[in-house]
């Protein structure tokens, strides 16, 4: 598959982008035009990209993407009220099917936006896969594991995630190369140090990732420092989970030697503002000292249960505002810097290049129309992404080489058919859930 995009706007400059086999072949002048063929015999496809802007697509770090299904159910609720009255009751009767259609519903949201990467962490990854594949992103799937006591349900989650290194090992896991595996333990008090111990050995000797979510409430820490006399990310080394293979969520409240010790060991964090904010956990983020440590940082929405969208365009906004107001600077965090969050920091973290606009770079891509009123004058790009946009200045969205949409016409699936599904999905849940 080739493609070429005509004329876009690249830091300030008009270029063109030739597309081969899902990698960027060239910036620049095409070299198309010498006259001895028309441009449309080159290649598959060709986008006019003239006054668009081109960025690198959004890379969603964290999220739990078919909690779409949960949108605005059980809003301005204390956490743990809201999860024992309605999450835990819903996702105890959600099948695979639910999770299949609530996930299109989130990709779907994703392309919109800008966002063709997702790391994720949910029940059902055979209908997570099936939604990815479907509908052409990228993703890290992380086969989910808990430790409550139910040791027949312990024993499955193990036997899963044993059978899906060895398919990974066997290279039959995935088709296509988008899609790669993470073991994905819960958290540090729903999973047992034993258990971790067990993970950093899977994760040692098959080399596949870790996601888990880190340092998210100052109850967590505490009850760390209660039952194993160490904080949470001291406890993570303890198991041998620290390593390059480890990205972890949330983290408002580490402290400078845990960021230290996550940065020598070559650990991802992933920040969440908006959920965050709107949990109100009681912290943000230490962004400053995290860069200070040398930790590599990345963006995520988390679940639109609890954020309410996938927009990261929005995460970005959100992101630089809490850090200017956390260091009373209005220089922190500045707009560069969280698109690099959105973008390069994501590429980096899950081996998918720079996540820079350059030959021999991935192909995925997005053009952001910045004609509208909200988003003009234009003085700064960057700056006008990050403070005055959302998802919906994203015309064209572009993963490994393959338009998913184009202006704004989504092309991977029948979009009133997958919002259809999704409603009627968590319709069904919550009638047999007995919820309200």
């Amino acid at each position: 598959m080739s493609l070429l995009i005509r004329g876009a706007l690249l830091e300030g400059e008009s270029v063109d982008v030739a597309i081969r086999n899902g990698l960027i072949e060239s910036v620049g002048p095409t070299p198309v035009t010498s006259g001895e063929s028309a441009p449309e015999a080159l290649f598959d496809r060709e986008l006019d990209g003239r006054g668009l802007h081109l960025f690198p697509s959004f890379r969603n770090a964290h999220t739990h993407v078919a909690m779409v299904l949960f949108r605005g159910y059980g809003d301005d609720m204390p956490l743990m009220e809201w999860l024992q009255t309605r999450i835990w009751p819903a996702e105890k009767v959600m099948t695979a099917e639910d999770v299949y259609h609530g996930a299109r519903l989130g990709l779907l949201e994703m392309i919109r936006g800008g966002t063709t990467f997702l790391n994720e962490m949910y029940w059902h990854r055979p209908a997570l896969l099936r939604a990815v594949e479907e509908m052409g992103v990228r993703a890290c799937l992380g086969a989910t594991i808990l430790d409550l006591g139910d040791d027949a349900l312990l024993s499955s989650q193990k036997a899963e995630i044993e059978e899906l290194v060895a398919a990974r090992a066997a290279g039959g896991l995935e088709a296509g190369g988008r899609v790669e595996l993470s073991i994905a333990p819960h958290a540090i008090y729903t999973v047992s140090p034993a258990v971790l111990e067990w993970v950093a050995r899977i994760s040692d000797d098959a080399g596949v990732r870790v996601h888990i979510h880190l340092s998210e409430t100052e109850g967590e820490v505490q009850g760390c420092l209660d039952e194993h006399g160490c904080r949470p990310a001291e406890l993570l080394e303890r198991v041998g989970l620290v390593s390059p293979r480890l990205v972890a969520a949330h983290g408002q409240f580490l402290d400078r030697s845990e960021l230290e010790l996550l940065a020598r060991g070559g650990a991802t964090l992933v920040t969440n503002p908006t959920a965050n904010l709107k949990l109100a956990t009681g912290g943000i983020f230490p962004w400053r000292e995290a860069r200070a440590a040398g930790v590599r940082v990345c963006l995520g929405t988390d679940g639109a249960g609890s954020n309410n969208n996938l927009d990261m365009i929005e995460e970005m906004k959100v992101a630089a505002l809490v850090q200017k107001h956390r260091e009373v600077d209005a220089t922190a965090l500045p707009a560069q810097e969280a698109l690099a969050m959105a973008t390069r920091a994501g590429a980096e973290a899950f081996g998918q290049g720079s996540g820079t606009i350059a030959a021999g770079e991935p192909a995925d891509l997005v053009l952001v129309d910045f004609s509208d009123p909200a988003t003009q004058p234009l003085h700064d790009p960057d700056s006008a992404l990050v403070y005055a946009a959302n998802a919906s200045q994203v015309h064209t969205t572009i993963c490994a080489g393959r338009v998913l949409m184009h202006g704004r016409r989504v092309e991977v699936c029948d979009e009133k058919e997958v919002v259809a599904g999704a409603v009627a999905a968590i319709r069904e849940v919550l009638e047999r859930s007995g919820a309200s």
